[in-house]
């Protein structure tokens, strides 16, 4: 079999193949060791295969063992290859696992299919028609050699081993109540954030992106409305709690007993390249994973557009994101000509959700809500200003809403308009500090006015 995949995939391989026992099984008997091109990378994955073969499981943290045994029998150039090798597999974020075995399977299903076509053709030119349909019907059914697309539920249990496991959910929000609820985001869903203009649905999208990359998983940021320069602004501001004020001047949120009062103060401008410079160093150094950002504010993109940037963040620099954040769905571009505003919502909306799952990713997104979403009580659907089948197409839909009195206090809520997994029609509600980039700093508890229906009251919140 002459497969053919890139040095950053092949990395991708051995790292899996090294940690995750259900990876190397699938794999062990459908990839031939000729694939892996270099002798380190043949030698790194023959001494993977001969431990599976004896003890049926992958080494993880016996790896060093089995390279430290074969050390000795290395030239010097070997060796050095191969820590070298060990130390690019080791830095690599997140574990993709099932994105990885589902692009083994789709080449290796490729490669079939252009064998079958050559024999195809030599078969018609020689009038064995019979024999040509034969050749392609036999590769169309054809068992994967990984994965088939349905599963025996008697006998496969794979995923209930993944339910016990610690990890279920791959990334925390970080703001607590809201993980109390829903325990955090999982793979392959779709989670979309409703909004006001200026209620700060970019800054939640920007929060997500750091709290992704400080838990050590790979991000895809793409902005649809903002440029590289204020982009890079807001994410200089909220990583290191800096006012955009070149005097460094700002009116942010003290602390004093249990409440917050606003006070005029100084921070680290954004201006400060030094002191900019500075805290991206401090942040890479906190977080172990890593981030690409995409400011497009020249043209729109559409969900294919994207499908094709991941490809090539892959392909390019071996960079396999784990979370992809697009602000913000509502003003991405048509899938097909002639498609009206709700059309390309909804397609791009389907499209983000086959995305996640597809490449077992967490994608977030945002949408808008109309100027009553802010002030009302609860989150209805009414309040969406454009397509209502987003929240029905999305995992979870997370709605900010703030009344005037809210937005005077630097609070806001978060109100669970649906969730698929579990309870909705929560709300939590969290002081803010957009001065310095901060989307959440602490949390109050919403006291709901028993008896009191309308919508516009203060949010049942207790002043």
């Amino acid at each position: 079999m002459n497969l053919e995949f890139n040095n950053n995939f092949l990395n991708q391989i051995i790292y899996h193949s090294i940690h995750r026992e259900d990876f190397i099984r699938k794999i062990r008997h459908a990839i031939p060791m000729s694939i892996f091109k270099t002798k380190e990378r043949k030698l790194m994955m023959q001494m993977v295969y001969e431990y599976y073969d004896e003890f049926k499981t992958s080494p993880k943290e016996n790896f060093y063992d089995l390279f430290k045994e074969a050390e000795e029998s290395m030239s010097s150039d070997l060796y050095d290859r191969c820590m070298n090798l060990i130390g690019v597999i080791m830095n690599i974020t997140g574990s993709n696992h099932e994105y990885i075995l589902s692009r083994i399977n789709d080449a290796i299903y490729h490669f079939d299919l252009e064998e079958a076509s050559v024999n195809f053709a030599s078969l018609v030119k020689n009038k064995k028609y019979d024999e040509a349909i034969g050749e392609i019907l036999k590769t169309i059914r054809k068992p994967r050699a990984i994965e088939e697309p349905y599963y025996d539920f008697f006998k496969d249990t794979s995923y209930i081993q993944e339910r016990v496991r610690d990890n279920r959910y791959k990334m925390l929000t970080n703001i607590k109540s809201l993980d109390s609820i829903i325990g955090g985001f999982r793979q392959k869903w779709l989670v979309t954030l409703l909004g006001a203009t200026k209620s700060g649905k970019t800054w939640f999208l920007i929060e997500m992106a750091i709290q992704a990359v400080l838990q050590g998983l790979n991000v895809l940021f793409i902005s649809l409305e903002m440029g590289k320069e204020q982009i890079d602004e807001r994410f200089d501001m909220a990583v290191g709690f800096m006012a955009s004020n070149p005097k460094g001047e700002c009116e942010i949120l003290h602390k004093i007993n249990d409440t917050y009062v606003k006070q005029k103060d100084i921070r680290p401008s954004i201006y400060n390249i030094d002191e900019v410079v500075k805290q991206r160093r401090k942040f890479k150094r906190i977080g172990n994973g890593g981030i690409r950002i995409v400011a497009f504010n020249r043209g729109r993109l559409n969900y294919q557009d994207i499908d094709r940037i991941i490809d090539e963040l892959e392909e390019r620099d071996g960079f396999y994101i784990d979370v992809l954040i697009t602000d913000y769905l509502g003003i991405m571009k048509a899938t097909e000509p002639g498609q009206n505003k709700k059309q390309i919502i909804g397609e791009n909306c389907l499209g983000l959700k086959e995305i996640a799952a597809m490449r077992n990713i967490i994608s977030i997104s945002a949408m808008q809500g109309n100027r009553r979403a802010m002030e009302s009580r609860i989150f209805h659907s009414y309040l969406v200003a454009d397509d209502i089948d987003t929240i029905f197409n999305s995992d979870l839909v997370l709605a900010i809403c703030q009344t005037e009195i809210e937005e005077k206090n630097n609070q806001a809520r978060m109100y669970i308009a649906n969730y698929r997994h579990g309870r909705q029609h929560l709300q939590i509600g969290i002081y803010r500090d957009l001065e310095i980039g901060q989307f959440s700093i602490d949390e109050f508890e919403i006291k709901e006015k028993t008896g009191m229906e309308d919508q516009n009251l203060q949010a049942g919140v207790d002043f």
